[in-house]
């Protein structure tokens, strides 16, 4: 805080005529004042230095050892406790944080000179003229104290008192302590200019009211800075110096105006201020602030609680510039005058209040929390904890961890393709699924809560789209859930995670935070960003201005490869365009993919979605526990239909007059030619299946064929498919009736099929070129061909002939 060097102030032309008149009478009295100085001296010594130096033939060197050994060797003025200030990402202050001292640190020219002026007439009018100590004023109070045998005055000067409250810290009435206050005095004299104790002693007196220093003084009572205080209000606040509990203006407003003019008066009498600005200012009233007083004592918003918990509490260690352990943090987070600067966009924290008070019902019914932030960088830009924090003070975004729901699904889309599963891989849709092996639940079956729910077989495209729970089951347990919760655990998700299938389902409580931070990691090509909420701390410098502290540095590293991430971006891209998510894409105008989420029991639902630039998460549900919502609202509620619409009304407003950006495009999907399988076993058929990527579906059907026997595939062999696709093999039960093929080549193409049904078997028609006009129309080939026994309900593939071109 102590500035550099300045030179001296020199005294005011009155206050030099003043000096020059008492050096005028100063001979005429000298004789009479010698002697009695040197009276009252001789006693003062007698009574004050002779305790502490032992013997008066201990001399000059004696002296120095004795204040040396009092602790006033070198002197120097430790710093002052100050606030700190916690500011939004637009410099607005978020809060003010302190412990038992208010105190906000200002220099002497940044004080109204009348304040000043008011200070220095009222507690020690001749402070640039007098050095250390004021002698007349000693000499006084030595004769008070003498004749009363204790210490009852001071005759202290500014730095008398400084030093006092800023080194010695006792305030005891002792004439060992007035002695060490007198001897360290000099030092300081000898150490700093007179404004540089003058602005030392300012920011350190107290003015009451909790507020320490002459700027927090100033903001306390008139809600100004100390640079704009008038006569009026500069005299008040000296008057407070003395005693701030009997002069205060807000308790005892009749002793504060006497005080206040008191000291107007002695600035009148000397040369300070003009009779006549005296008197216009002794006639005004008080003058304080409506709501003058310590700073308000409210609930402070989440975001600075969680601000305060990460540096105090430093988790991840970032925050050691501010000390070592968390006592010396809590010591420079409190008294060290930090200017701390947040990423935090007041307009986007308004933004998701409003939208939240929109959707639901602000005094009753289910809560919410919100989280945003900068997908490139990790930045925190909204924080909200609940309709009401102030009024609920609950954490439902950070250490608050909630279920999911089928939010969590991405997380297992990007370990099934890491372990090479393709997109196009089918699994059955029917709900409920009891048969799944390796599934666990209370009830052995897993069924959809949104979605599909018939017995087709669909890909990871449409199961994501549509939210399928049961094709994300049998996709969980093929890909083993300890892969699924590391890949969660690198895309950002801190939570402990249990291994089990279910976990697809989003059964594990997480916070909205890291559901941001995750679905940021996806938007981000797959580079996952570790968030943040402070982005530099100042620390104020010997002799003014800031230096910085701390400074974030980015911890961002590549999470999931980049195709993937893509791949898993379109795949939620459908999910609000054309699934479960299409209330998020109302009105963004621009690129959008995300993911619902619906608890079991509706007793949690979720929206978690993003921009190229953007990452928000939204939870609702009961913050007092498992709650089934579809009790509350009448009807069943789903991601879709309450957490989507509370980010769709943010995100249309965040995203507002940004650039529109596009999502990076997914790899192509790899393809492959179906193998022939026909005639294989089963068993045997399917793996050939699975090793070429395809996904086999077994259909048992009558045929003469040995049992297990693969009689026909759909589509045929050779056919190329996106790998993962289905091809239904049909598989003979051994029970088929046996039917001779009859032999059509040559006839015509309706004779022919007719000839087929009416022998219970079934005409596959293709179209093949012939060179010989007779042969068109006319079968020129079959399979399987004439009198081969098959089942009955086989089909036969005729070819027919066709004209070139």
């Amino acid at each position: 805080m102590q500035a550099p060097p300045r030179p001296r102030s020199r005294p005011s032309a009155d206050r030099r005529r003043a000096r020059d008149e008492r050096r005028r009478v100063l001979p005429v009295l000298a004789p009479i004042l010698l002697v009695l100085a040197i009276g009252v001296m001789a006693s003062l010594v007698a009574v004050t230095l002779l305790p502490l130096v032992g013997a008066a033939g201990l001399g000059v060197n004696a002296f120095r050892e004795r204040l040396d050994a009092a602790g006033v060797g070198k002197v120097r003025i430790p710093r002052f406790p100050e606030r700190s200030v916690i500011y939004a990402r637009d410099g607005s202050v978020l809060a003010t944080v302190f412990l038992d001292e208010n105190r906000k640190i200002v220099r002497l020219e940044r004080v109204s000179k009348v304040a000043r002026d008011a200070v220095i007439a009222i507690e020690d009018h001749g402070f640039y003229e007098h050095g250390a100590l004021n002698f007349p004023s000693l000499i006084r109070a030595a004769i008070a104290n003498l004749a009363a045998g204790d210490i009852t005055q001071g005759g202290s000067t500014i730095t008398q008192q400084l030093v006092k409250n800023a080194i010695i810290g006792d305030t005891s009435k002792t004439f060992a302590r007035k002695f060490q206050e007198a001897a360290l005095a000099i030092r300081v004299e000898r150490r700093y200019t007179k404004d540089e104790i003058l602005e030392m002693y300012l920011n350190e007196v107290y003015f009451g009211n909790g507020a320490y220093g002459i700027g927090a003084a100033a903001e306390t009572y008139f809600r100004k800075p100390a640079s704009k205080l008038t006569l009026a209000e500069g005299a008040l606040l000296a008057a407070l110096i003395r005693a701030p509990g009997a002069y205060d203006p807000i308790t005892r407003p009749d002793a504060a105006l006497a005080r206040r003019n008191l000291v107007i008066d002695r600035m009148v009498e000397y040369g300070m201020v003009s009779p006549e600005k005296a008197e216009r200012a002794k006639a005004r009233p008080l003058g304080l602030a409506p709501d003058a007083g310590p700073p308000e004592q409210r609930v402070e918003p989440f975001f600075v609680t969680y601000i305060r918990s990460l540096i105090l509490d430093d988790p991840a260690g970032e925050f050691e510039a501010l000390g070592a352990t968390r006592k010396q943090r809590v010591h420079t987070l409190y008294q060290g005058g930090l200017r701390i600067y947040t990423t935090l966009d007041p307009d986007w924290q308004r933004y998701a209040q409003q939208a939240v008070l929109t959707k639901l019902d602000p005094r009753r019914g289910p809560d919410a929390s919100l989280v945003s932030v900068d997908a490139k960088t990790g930045a925190i830009r909204a924080m909200l904890s609940g309709k009401a924090y102030e009024r609920d003070q609950l954490d439902l975004v950070w250490q608050g961890r909630r279920q999911t729901g089928s939010a969590f699904k991405p997380f297992t889309l990007v370990a099934a393709f890491e372990e090479g599963f393709p997109p196009g891989k089918v699994y059955s849709s029917a709900s409920p699924n009891c048969k799944i092996p390796g599934w666990i639940s209370e009830s052995g079956c897993v069924s959809n809560a949104e979605g599909a729910s018939g017995g087709s077989y669909v890909d990871l495209w449409k199961a994501t789209e549509d939210s399928i729970n049961v094709v994300f089951a049998q996709l969980a347990v093929d890909v083993g859930p300890e892969r699924i919760v590391d890949v969660a655990h690198r895309m950002g998700i801190t939570a402990p995670l249990d291994p089990v299938p279910s976990i697809t389902l989003g059964v594990e409580e997480v916070s909205t935070l890291d559901m941001a931070s995750a679905y940021a990691t996806l938007a981000n090509d797959g580079i996952h960003c570790e968030p943040f909420a402070v982005a530099r701390i100042l620390e104020p410098k010997e002799g003014g201005g800031y230096r910085t502290l701390y400074r974030h540095e980015p911890r961002c590293e590549q999470a999931i490869d980049p195709d993937i991430a893509h791949l898993v971006t379109a795949m939620l891209q459908r999910v609000v365009c054309c699934g479960t998510g299409t209330v998020a894409d109302d009105g963004m105008g621009r690129p959008v993919a995300g993911k619902t989420g619906t608890a079991q029991d509706y007793t949690n639902v979720y929206f978690a979605g993003y921009t190229p630039q953007v990452a928000t998460a939204v939870w609702v549900g009961f913050p007092s526990g498992q709650i089934p919502m579809n009790t509350y609202y009448g009807t069943s509620v789903f991601g879709g239909t309450l957490a989507a619409p509370i980010w769709n009304a943010f995100m249309v407003r965040a995203t507002a007059g940004m650039p529109v950006e596009h999502f990076e495009a997914p790899p192509r999907p790899p393809t492959g030619k179906v193998p022939d399988v026909v005639g294989l076993r089963s068993e045997e058929a399917q793996q050939v299946l699975a090793e070429a990527d395809f996904t086999p579906v077994v259909d048992k059907v009558d045929a003469i064929e040995p049992v297990n026997t693969v009689i026909a595939q759909t589509p045929a062999p050779g056919t190329t498919l996106p790998l993962g696709s289905a091809v239904t093999l049909q598989v003979s039960n051994g029970k088929g009736e046996p039917v001779t093929v009859p032999r059509v080549v040559g006839m015509g193409k309706v004779r022919a099929v007719q000839t087929l049904q009416a022998a219970g078997l079934v005409a596959e028609v293709v179209f093949v070129e012939v060179d010989d006009p007779a042969d068109i129309g006319r079968v020129v080939a079959q399979v399987p061909i004439g009198n081969k026994v098959v089942s009955a309900g086989s089909t036969v593939t005729i070819s027919v002939g066709a004209g070139k071109g």
